[in-house]
């Protein structure tokens, strides 16, 4: 019986450790998404995106491309623009694991108007990385 104790014993220690150490290794993995901090209208057809990439993952990725969703408004509150899934193809830019890299990208659509005033928009992004450039 002693021996029949020990060896459930060992089990669950042994089984205590493997799910202590399997989870953290298994979401050891990027996490990037694409943060927007200013958009600029310099002339009609074009948008200036500023912002940056940020890691809050565990490991080091390079970002393959991002879509994002993106709505312009005008100070008087009329959305002036307004377009969903743009993808921007981005070239192996490398973001470390727990740090950002500032990145800006430019919209182009003919649809994009002409505007000087104060602006405002709305945006959302789905990023998507690989581990490995290329």
């Amino acid at each position: 019986m002693r021996s029949y104790v020990s060896k459930l014993f060992a089990f669950l220690v042994l089984a205590l450790l493997c799910t202590a150490v399997l989870p953290s290794a298994v979401q050891a993995r990027p996490v990037i998404k694409f943060q927007i901090e200013h958009v600029y209208l310099h002339h009609a057809g074009e948008v200036e995106v500023v912002g940056y990439f940020e890691n809050t993952g565990d490991r080091g990725a390079y970002v393959k491309w991002t879509d994002i969703d993106l709505t312009l408004i005008a100070d008087n509150g009329q959305q002036m623009w307004a377009d969903k899934g743009i993808r921007h193809y981005v070239n192996d830019v490398y973001v470390p694991a727990n740090q950002y890299v500032a990145y800006t990208c430019y919209i182009q659509n003919p649809d994009i108007p002409e505007y000087h005033g104060k602006l405002r928009y709305r945006w959302h992004s789905s990023t998507h990385w690989e581990k490995a450039a290329g």
